[in-house]
């Protein structure tokens, strides 16, 4: 018999994406890469830091499902990550604003 998953949360500070587009598509970001992380990433906590213009950023933590988190300048966020994804989905209000994104910690299962 094969037991559940353990969850284990793991410290992080740092930037993990500097997120300049000349549009305001979605974009992906491949969280495995950013934080060079070989487990299965189910949750973080995450921040958008606003570096110049007057914009925000939208974080679609569920590969586009509605609910989402609005970055103005600074705030943090725990995000669920879609099943077996690795990644989260962002679009700029306002193209070509230079935004910085962190993560304070994760989930991942072992």
């Amino acid at each position: 018999m094969q037991g559940n998953p353990r969850q284990i949360f793991v410290p992080y500070n740092g930037k993990i994406a500097d997120i300049t587009h000349a549009d305001t598509n979605k974009h992906t970001l491949d969280l495995a890469t950013a934080l060079s992380e070989t487990r299965k990433i189910i949750a973080l906590v995450l921040t958008g830091y606003r570096v110049t213009g007057t914009g925000y950023m939208c974080v679609y933590p569920n590969e586009g499902v509605l609910a989402q988190e609005t970055y103005y300048g600074t705030h943090c966020a725990f995000t669920i990550i879609a099943n077996g994804s690795q990644r989260v989905q962002y679009a700029l209000s306002v193209a070509g604003e230079d935004f910085d994104m962190r993560c304070f910690g994760y989930v991942v299962e072992a």
